[in-house]
C-alpha cells in the first residue's frame, strides 16, 4: 500500500552530486520510481539505467521501476522490461485538460 507519493529531489551521498526523481511512490518495504519522458523520440534504456542507479540510495526490499513516455520505447527497452516483473513502460499518456477519456 502507498503511504506517500511525490517527486524526489535531493543529494546522492554516492555520487555527491544533485539527483532528482520526477515520481516516487513509498510504502511499507516497497517504492516505485518514476521517470516521464515527454519527446518524440524513443526512450532508450540509459533512463532506465540511470533511474535505477539514482534509486540505489533508497533502503527498500521491493523497488519498483516505471518509465512514461510519449514518444514510446526502443527494442532493447522493451525486451529488457520484459524480463524484468519490477519494469514497467507506459506510453498510453493522457495530456491536457480537453482530452476525453
Amino acid at each position: 500500500m502507498i503511504e506517500k507519493i511525490g517527486k524526489w529531489w535531493g543529494g546522492n551521498s554516492k555520487t555527491k552530486k544533485q539527483e532528482e526523481i520526477d515520481i516516487v511512490a513509498i510504502g511499507e518495504d516497497s517504492i516505485i520510481l518514476g521517470e516521464c519522458k515527454y519527446r518524440k523520440e524513443k526512450t532508450d534504456i540509459d533512463i532506465l539505467e540511470d533511474l535505477i542507479r539514482k534509486g540505489e540510495i533508497f533502503n527498500y526490499k521491493n523497488k519498483y521501476y516505471y518509465i512514461f513516455s510519449k514518444g514510446g520505447f526502443t527494442i532493447k527497452l522493451q525486451r529488457y522490461a520484459e524480463q524484468n516483473d519490477n519494469i514497467r513502460l507506459v506510453e498510453d499518456i493522457i495530456i491536457g485538460v480537453d482530452d476525453k477519456i
